[in-house]
């Protein structure tokens, strides 16, 4: 991208973990939820078995192609679908397991920012109501007075002023109405802001614009971010690590600067083989690989056929007969860097 983005900055972020998601999984397309009967199983894991930590102050970027589950992933967590198995802790309690009052008060500190800014926002609320909701809802002693202000406050931290709080969505360009969808999130100050393709349907100068100011807001607020995207560029400016999945399930993650240098993984190689300019400088670290087989999309081939091997073994052109039977274990290769492949020793070097 040739947007000039803000210098990151980013040092080594607290290790207080936040977050911790174990053993999730998210089934879809389950027989029971439609009644039938006597025919054949369709049951899909779009989250299979996801387990990671995220820390206080940090950005975990989460890639992959569509039809991975990174969405599905985002949306189970705060419990916007519906997972069969598995908890997701936050700060030592169990979002799971939470009854509707204590997800309800918990709520204030998980937001989110979603793909379509305009789908997003409510067509019938002036953008104030939009942005003046949360407020209603979890700080229910503020005077029209003080919320009024707080709504005016964050439309100008977001790049917008007070008079187009009295506007609808429909008025603002894509860019703007993703920045009252920024604004709508931020204004509870959540301690985790999970960010789904936020940039994704903006054009390139927008799209900088809006990473820089997400990377302002943390900076003054100092959250946590799960940033969810297919610009691989962009996950390398602004994550300190990074998830790849691939078929609902965890295939590496590592520090953003190891992960772009010496990915151990066949399939987050074919990822940044992908964009050229993403390639390790050093031809050693990282052998060729051929890019992802149009041929063969994310989501082909049964479950039940997947779950008794490597999901992209069929794709991976250093696949032995162990990927077929063998679903590899989610190990630490080398310090920090974990990895999902029967052969990643081999390939570290």
């Amino acid at each position: 991208m040739s947007t000039q983005w803000s210098d990151m900055g980013a040092s080594v972020p607290p290790r207080e973990v936040l977050l911790r998601v174990r053993n999730l999984r998210v089934v879809f397309g389950a027989l029971s939820a439609l009644g039938a009967i006597g025919r054949v199983a369709t049951d899909r894991a779009a989250v299979d078995e996801i387990s990671f930590d995220l820390f206080a102050g940090e950005t975990l970027g989460l890639v992959g192609e569509s039809g991975s589950g990174k969405t599905t992933l985002a949306r189970a967590i705060l419990r916007l679908v519906h997972a069969v198995r598995g908890s997701v802790q936050w700060r030592g309690q169990d979002l799971l397991a939470c009854d509707a009052r204590a997800l309800r008060r918990l709520r204030r500190d998980l937001q989110i920012v979603f793909q379509d800014p305009l789908a997003s926002l409510n067509p019938r609320m002036t953008v104030g109501d939009t942005i003046a909701e949360p407020l209603k809802i979890f700080e229910p002693t503020l005077s029209a007075g003080e919320r009024q202000q707080r709504v005016d406050a964050m439309l100008v931290r977001v790049g917008l002023t007070p008079a187009m709080g009295q506007r609808y969505p429909e008025e603002f360009s894509g860019g703007q109405c993703q920045r009252i969808g920024i604004a709508r999130a931020m204004v509870l100050n959540p301690q985790l802001l999970i960010c789904d393709e936020p940039v994704s349907s903006l054009d390139v100068s927008i799209q900088g614009q809006i990473v820089n100011l997400l990377l302002d807001l943390q900076r003054d607020v100092g959250m946590s971010m799960l940033f969810i995207s297919h610009n691989l560029a962009v996950v390398r400016h602004l994550s300190h690590r990074v998830l790849v999945m691939y078929l609902g399930r965890i295939v590496e993650l590592a520090p953003r600067h190891t992960l772009f240098a010496a990915p151990l993984h066949p399939y987050t190689r074919a990822l940044l083989a992908a964009v050229p300019s993403l390639l390790p400088a050093s031809p050693n670290s990282a052998p060729e690989v051929r890019p992802p087989s149009s041929s063969v999309t994310p989501t082909s081939g049964s479950a039940a056929r997947l779950a008794a091997g490597c999901a992209y073994r069929d794709r991976c052109q250093y696949a032995l007969a162990v990927c077929t039977v063998s679903v590899p274990a989610f190990d630490e290769a080398v310090p920090g860097h974990f990895v999902a492949c029967h052969r990643a020793r081999e390939l570290t070097g």
